[in-house]
Protein backbone atom coordinates (compact mmCIF):
# COMPACT_ATOMS: atom_id res chain seq x y z
CA UNK A 1 0.00 0.00 0.00
CA UNK A 2 3.02 2.47 0.65
CA UNK A 3 3.46 2.41 -3.36
CA UNK A 4 0.20 4.22 -3.89
CA UNK A 5 0.46 8.45 -4.40
CA UNK A 6 -1.14 9.75 -1.37
CA UNK A 7 -2.20 12.73 -3.35
CA UNK A 8 -3.34 13.66 -7.02
CA UNK A 9 0.58 15.04 -8.89
CA UNK A 10 -0.64 18.02 -9.89
CA UNK A 11 -3.00 21.15 -7.99
CA UNK A 12 -5.37 21.64 -10.12
CA UNK A 13 -7.41 18.30 -11.17
CA UNK A 14 -10.44 18.14 -13.75
CA UNK A 15 -13.57 17.61 -12.22
CA UNK A 16 -13.34 13.74 -13.18
CA UNK A 17 -9.90 13.21 -11.87
CA UNK A 18 -11.07 14.89 -8.47
CA UNK A 19 -14.31 12.38 -8.09
CA UNK A 20 -12.00 9.37 -8.95
CA UNK A 21 -9.55 10.78 -6.35
CA UNK A 22 -12.79 11.04 -3.62
CA UNK A 23 -13.65 7.85 -4.57
CA UNK A 24 -10.11 6.23 -4.48
CA UNK A 25 -9.67 7.87 -0.86
CA UNK A 26 -13.37 6.59 0.50
CA UNK A 27 -12.66 3.14 -0.98
CA UNK A 28 -9.52 2.91 0.85
CA UNK A 29 -10.47 4.59 4.08
CA UNK A 30 -13.61 1.72 3.73
CA UNK A 31 -10.78 -0.93 3.13
CA UNK A 32 -9.26 -0.04 6.40
CA UNK A 33 -12.13 -0.13 8.43
CA UNK A 34 -13.17 -3.13 7.18
CA UNK A 35 -9.82 -4.52 8.02
CA UNK A 36 -9.86 -2.95 11.89
CA UNK A 37 -13.07 -4.69 11.77
CA UNK A 38 -11.83 -7.83 10.61
CA UNK A 39 -9.01 -8.05 13.02
CA UNK A 40 -11.25 -7.36 16.21
CA UNK A 41 -13.85 -9.87 15.00
CA UNK A 42 -10.76 -12.62 14.72
CA UNK A 43 -9.97 -11.57 17.69
CA UNK A 44 -13.04 -12.03 19.49
CA UNK A 45 -13.77 -15.34 18.06
CA UNK A 46 -10.19 -16.52 18.27
CA UNK A 47 -10.69 -16.08 22.15
CA UNK A 48 -13.78 -17.35 21.81
CA UNK A 49 -12.60 -20.81 20.24
CA UNK A 50 -10.05 -21.26 23.10
CA UNK A 51 -12.22 -20.52 25.83
CA UNK A 52 -14.70 -22.96 24.34
CA UNK A 53 -11.36 -25.82 23.38
CA UNK A 54 -10.63 -25.24 27.07
CA UNK A 55 -13.75 -25.98 28.37
CA UNK A 56 -14.34 -29.07 25.90
CA UNK A 57 -10.55 -30.26 26.90
CA UNK A 58 -11.65 -29.55 30.49
CA UNK A 59 -15.11 -31.40 30.42
CA UNK A 60 -13.25 -34.56 28.75
CA UNK A 61 -10.47 -34.55 31.38
CA UNK A 62 -13.07 -34.63 33.73
CA UNK A 63 -14.71 -37.69 32.38
CA UNK A 64 -12.10 -39.21 31.81
CA UNK A 65 -10.72 -39.03 35.22
CA UNK A 66 -14.13 -40.04 36.78
CA UNK A 67 -13.76 -43.47 33.77
CA UNK A 68 -10.42 -44.21 35.70
CA UNK A 69 -10.90 -43.47 39.16
CA UNK A 70 -13.95 -45.93 38.76
CA UNK A 71 -12.13 -48.55 37.20
CA UNK A 72 -9.46 -48.01 39.60
CA UNK A 73 -11.79 -48.57 42.34
CA UNK A 74 -13.02 -51.74 40.82
CA UNK A 75 -9.72 -52.94 40.26
CA UNK A 76 -8.66 -52.31 44.02
CA UNK A 77 -11.98 -54.29 45.39
CA UNK A 78 -11.43 -57.21 42.79
CA UNK A 79 -7.39 -56.94 44.47
CA UNK A 80 -8.74 -56.78 47.86
CA UNK A 81 -11.18 -59.70 47.26
CA UNK A 82 -8.45 -62.11 46.33
CA UNK A 83 -5.92 -61.12 48.57
CA UNK A 84 -8.90 -61.58 51.51
CA UNK A 85 -9.31 -65.44 50.20
CA UNK A 86 -5.49 -65.81 49.24
CA UNK A 87 -5.49 -64.61 53.43
CA UNK A 88 -8.21 -66.75 54.33
CA UNK A 89 -6.43 -69.84 52.46
CA UNK A 90 -2.97 -69.04 53.85
CA UNK A 91 -4.26 -69.04 57.53
CA UNK A 92 -6.18 -72.57 56.50
CA UNK A 93 -3.04 -73.92 55.13
CA UNK A 94 -0.74 -72.77 58.16
CA UNK A 95 -3.45 -74.36 60.74
CA UNK A 96 -3.49 -77.46 58.45
CA UNK A 97 0.63 -77.73 58.75
CA UNK A 98 0.71 -76.82 62.25
CA UNK A 99 -1.84 -78.65 63.65
CA UNK A 100 -0.92 -81.81 60.78
CA UNK A 101 2.36 -81.90 62.89
CA UNK A 102 0.22 -82.78 66.35
CA UNK A 103 -0.16 -86.90 67.10
CA UNK A 104 -3.47 -87.01 65.77
CA UNK A 105 -4.62 -88.97 69.40
CA UNK A 106 -3.57 -85.88 71.26
CA UNK A 107 -5.33 -83.78 68.81
CA UNK A 108 -8.57 -85.28 69.11
CA UNK A 109 -7.85 -85.52 72.52
CA UNK A 110 -7.08 -81.88 73.10
CA UNK A 111 -10.08 -80.98 70.58
CA UNK A 112 -12.02 -83.08 73.24
CA UNK A 113 -10.70 -81.44 76.41
CA UNK A 114 -11.63 -78.09 74.88
CA UNK A 115 -15.02 -79.16 74.45
CA UNK A 116 -15.50 -80.71 77.59
CA UNK A 117 -14.63 -77.64 79.32
CA UNK A 118 -17.29 -76.13 77.25
CA UNK A 119 -20.00 -78.58 78.82
CA UNK A 120 -20.97 -78.85 82.01
CA UNK A 121 -18.66 -81.06 83.83
CA UNK A 122 -21.20 -83.56 84.93
CA UNK A 123 -22.86 -84.36 81.24
CA UNK A 124 -22.24 -87.72 80.21
CA UNK A 125 -20.44 -87.33 77.00
CA UNK A 126 -19.24 -89.82 74.24
CA UNK A 127 -16.53 -89.44 72.15
CA UNK A 128 -17.31 -91.58 68.72
CA UNK A 129 -14.46 -92.69 66.53
CA UNK A 130 -13.69 -95.58 63.52
CA UNK A 131 -13.68 -98.45 65.41
CA UNK A 132 -10.09 -99.04 64.43
CA UNK A 133 -8.99 -96.27 66.45
CA UNK A 134 -10.87 -97.09 69.98
CA UNK A 135 -8.07 -99.40 71.88
CA UNK A 136 -5.37 -97.08 70.78
CA UNK A 137 -7.11 -94.32 72.01
CA UNK A 138 -8.82 -95.95 75.23
CA UNK A 139 -4.87 -96.28 76.32
CA UNK A 140 -4.06 -92.71 74.99
CA UNK A 141 -6.51 -91.38 77.24
CA UNK A 142 -5.12 -93.56 80.43
CA UNK A 143 -2.39 -90.81 80.70
CA UNK A 144 -4.88 -87.61 79.77
CA UNK A 145 -5.94 -85.36 82.17
CA UNK A 146 -8.45 -85.63 85.14
CA UNK A 147 -11.54 -84.00 83.21
CA UNK A 148 -11.08 -86.68 80.00
CA UNK A 149 -11.88 -89.44 82.11
CA UNK A 150 -15.04 -89.11 82.52
CA UNK A 151 -15.37 -89.55 78.45
CA UNK A 152 -16.72 -92.75 77.23
CA UNK A 153 -15.36 -93.63 74.00
CA UNK A 154 -17.27 -96.22 71.28
CA UNK A 155 -16.41 -96.97 67.45
CA UNK A 156 -18.07 -95.61 64.88
CA UNK A 157 -17.86 -97.47 61.42
CA UNK A 158 -19.51 -95.02 59.73
CA UNK A 159 -16.65 -93.06 60.39
CA UNK A 160 -13.44 -93.00 58.97
CA UNK A 161 -9.50 -92.13 59.89
CA UNK A 162 -9.21 -88.54 61.75
CA UNK A 163 -13.10 -88.13 61.80
CA UNK A 164 -14.77 -87.68 65.29
CA UNK A 165 -17.67 -86.45 66.81
CA UNK A 166 -18.15 -85.69 70.33
CA UNK A 167 -21.69 -86.56 71.68
CA UNK A 168 -24.01 -85.66 74.52
CA UNK A 169 -27.05 -85.20 75.40
CA UNK A 170 -27.59 -81.85 74.28
CA UNK A 171 -26.20 -82.93 70.71
CA UNK A 172 -23.10 -83.43 69.24
CA UNK A 173 -19.72 -81.56 67.70
CA UNK A 174 -17.48 -82.59 64.72
CA UNK A 175 -14.15 -82.86 66.31
CA UNK A 176 -11.89 -84.07 63.27
CA UNK A 177 -9.51 -82.14 61.77
CA UNK A 178 -11.16 -81.70 58.09
CA UNK A 179 -14.25 -80.79 59.88
CA UNK A 180 -12.79 -77.78 61.84
CA UNK A 181 -10.91 -76.87 59.20
CA UNK A 182 -13.99 -76.88 56.62
CA UNK A 183 -15.90 -75.18 59.25
CA UNK A 184 -13.36 -72.17 59.34
CA UNK A 185 -12.97 -71.61 55.95
CA UNK A 186 -17.18 -71.52 55.79
CA UNK A 187 -16.42 -68.78 57.91
CA UNK A 188 -13.47 -67.06 56.60
CA UNK A 189 -14.90 -67.51 52.69
CA UNK A 190 -18.88 -67.25 52.91
CA UNK A 191 -18.74 -65.75 49.32
CA UNK A 192 -16.29 -67.99 48.16
CA UNK A 193 -18.69 -71.15 49.24
CA UNK A 194 -21.21 -69.45 47.09
CA UNK A 195 -23.11 -68.30 50.55
CA UNK A 196 -24.68 -65.10 50.46
CA UNK A 197 -25.19 -64.19 53.83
Amino acid sequence: MSDLPTRPGSRVLRAADAARWIDGFAFIEAAHEEARCVRENSAQWLEQARAEGFEHARQEGAERAAALLAQTSVDVDRYLAGLETSLAELALGIARQVLGEIDERERLLRCTAQALAAFRQDQALTLHVPGAEVEGLRQHLAHAPLPLHSLSIEGDDQLEAGQARLGGPAGSVELGLEAQLDNLRRALLPLAEGDSR
